[in-house]
């Protein structure tokens, strides 16, 4: 079973495709994962704990034929059974090139809508997907928003998608205790001053630009607020110069790239999820198992783990005012915030426990495989794997 990624970032995608390689050995799979050096590296002690096989490969363009050459010498001596492809662009280089070796299943998950390609007089059209989509067995989308995108947009057939919703390790995201609240601010030199979350690559699709632009509605109302940014990327530089445009210098801090948030969002009033695109966004769960309210925008399939007024607070995307409002409500209303948070804990329990997104997704590996007419082995050795 090979995972194949085109995206260098230790990112949601990432850390999907992850969560299912290390537990892959205990459904009866050996995990392979071929992707950028850079990711690789980040995930290395995963790679090493969890004994995944691992191929660095900047396989970016579907022309680029060393690389072509190399994947489909790597896909015949290690006899892959399966490639799964995680986003188009992933499916697009090696979908082709998994059929050309024989492997007998290909699967692609979709992540979200590429709204860059909307605006584009060719892949806009997603004629590409359409054809890259007949080499493709089965596509998994992550929430019902992607699954009507895939439907309705490109045209897939509905008989080779499902959902399968994205889901988190619960164990490690806690609803903190009050001494570890107050161990996490105390590490960051906070004492009463409210703090706003926010998680997410600097790319335009996550919306920084309205976070801070809403901060900046805020901080006349909030003088000593505090927002937390946590990760890096290309639009680091210009968050920071609207930052000292809008004398905000003293609220933001830049955090940097981290694994792991827990502290944070022990530390946390808010988290903010202020994106124009998701598919499902992790941090969300991630937020509301930590118990912690969460405001966002209504886009993808945020509102399908934010429900408005039940597990956080939706607004508008593009609508830094009413985002400010929706900030304001919570941090003013701490009852309200331990009633979000609270009723969104019992929701991640009950649908986005990554035990069950592993289940769903191992099953669907095996009743492929079993109707698979096999070239790497027989089906009963399939069985006794």
């Amino acid at each position: 079973m090979l995972h194949f990624l085109c995206t260098p970032i230790r990112a949601g995608v990432g850390e999907h495709a992850l969560s299912l390689l290390v537990a892959l050995r205990e459904h009866g799979f050996v995990p392979y994962i071929a992707a950028p050096a850079p990711l690789l590296e980040s995930a290395s002690k995963e790679l090493d704990q969890f004994e995944i096989r691992n191929l660095a490969m900047d396989m970016s363009s579907p022309l680029d034929w060393r690389e072509i050459w190399r994947l489909s010498s790597y896909l015949r001596r290690e006899r892959i059974d399966i490639v799964h492809c995680h986003m188009s662009i992933a499916s697009f280089c090696a979908a082709p090139v998994a059929r050309l070796s024989s492997v007998p299943i290909v699967i692609e998950t979709a992540h979200g809508r590429e709204v860059w390609r909307e605006s584009k007089p060719i892949k806009g059209t997603y004629w590409f997907d359409k054809q890259v989509g007949r080499l493709v067995d089965k596509f998994i989308a992550v929430s019902d928003a992607v699954a009507w995108h895939l439907r309705g947009n490109k045209r897939i057939p509905r008989s080779k998608i499902i959902t399968i919703r994205n889901g988190r390790d619960l164990s490690e995201f806690q609803p903190p205790t009050q001494m570890q609240v107050a161990q996490a601010r105390a590490a960051l030199h906070l004492k009463d001053e409210p703090v706003v979350l926010m998680v997410a690559r600097f790319s335009p699709e996550k919306g920084h630009l309205l976070l801070i632009d809403a901060a900046r509605l805020l901080k006349p109302r909030w003088p000593s607020l505090v927002v937390l940014l946590v990760g890096d990327g290309p639009l680091e530089s210009e968050v920071k110069a609207r930052c000292e445009q809008y004398g905000l210098t003293g609220n933001v801090r830049f955090m940097g790239y981290r694994t792991g948030v827990q502290d944070l969002l022990a530390a946390a009033d808010v988290v903010a999820l202020p994106s124009k695109v998701e598919g499902l966004p992790l941090v969300a769960i991630e937020a509301l198992a930590a118990a912690r309210a969460v405001v966002a925008t209504a886009v993808g399939g945020t509102p399908e783990i934010v429900v408005n007024g039940e597990t956080g607070l939706l607004v508008p995307p593009d609508s830094p005012a009413r985002f400010a409002d929706a900030l304001h409500r919570c941090l003013s209303d701490p009852a309200l915030r331990d009633r979000l948070g609270a009723q969104g804990r019992k929701l991640v329990e009950e649908r986005f426990d990554v035990r069950t997104q592993i289940t769903e997704t191992t099953n669907l590996y095996w009743e492929l495989l079993s109707a698979a007419p096999f070239s790497r082995r027989s089906q009963s050795n399939v069985g006794a794997m």
